[in-house]
């Protein structure tokens, strides 16, 4: 949710408006007009994202999610969201 809120504070700062209530990363990027400044890894992140924080909202959806979430895989997760929130941050300076 982190990927998210951060994609929607680009929006707002764009569009001057609130941003639209929906989960879609890649969506996100394109409505916060930076979907084609992405690199390759930073698709791909919010590309492998989008599904988790979608699902992980649905109880239903938990369990299947546990099984592949991994301490190694959470750990990677959490190094590419600090690295995406940072390079967020930087966009919103300029």
């Amino acid at each position: 949710m982190t990927i998210e809120k951060a994609l929607k504070s680009v929006i707002a700062k764009k569009t001057d408006d609130i941003p639209p209530k929906i989960h879609d990363l890649q969506r996100l990027a394109k409505l916060g007009d930076i979907f084609n400044k992405l690199s390759e890894e930073q698709f791909a992140f919010i590309d492998r994202l989008t599904p988790l924080q979608i699902e992980a909202r649905y109880p239903e959806h938990k369990e299947k999610i546990a099984r592949f979430l991994t301490k190694e895989y959470c750990f990677k997760l959490l190094i590419d969201t600090e690295d995406f929130l940072c390079w967020i941050k930087k966009l919103l300076e300029n």
